[in-house]
């Protein structure tokens, strides 16, 4: 295949540049924050106490940070 097979005419000229992932760690404990808030409010409105509550939301950010890798 050559390399006029490989793009079409309209993309003649244009450069491709490959670039590293940019890896946003602030976002996933972000995300990870939002999660563990909704939880915590699921758990107290399915009647769990404070104790239990945290045990069980303190089990779940520890996961998710990778404390159990």
């Amino acid at each position: 295949m050559s390399a006029e097979e490989e793009f079409p005419e309209e993309l003649e000229g244009v450069e491709v540049r490959t670039e590293p992932e940019v890896v946003d760690h602030y976002s996933n404990v972000k995300r990870a924050a939002s999660i563990v808030g909704d939880l915590r409010a699921s758990l107290r409105l399915e009647g769990f106490n404070r104790e239990e509550t945290f045990e069980l939301v303190q089990m779940y950010w520890a996961s998710e940070l990778g404390a159990f890798d």
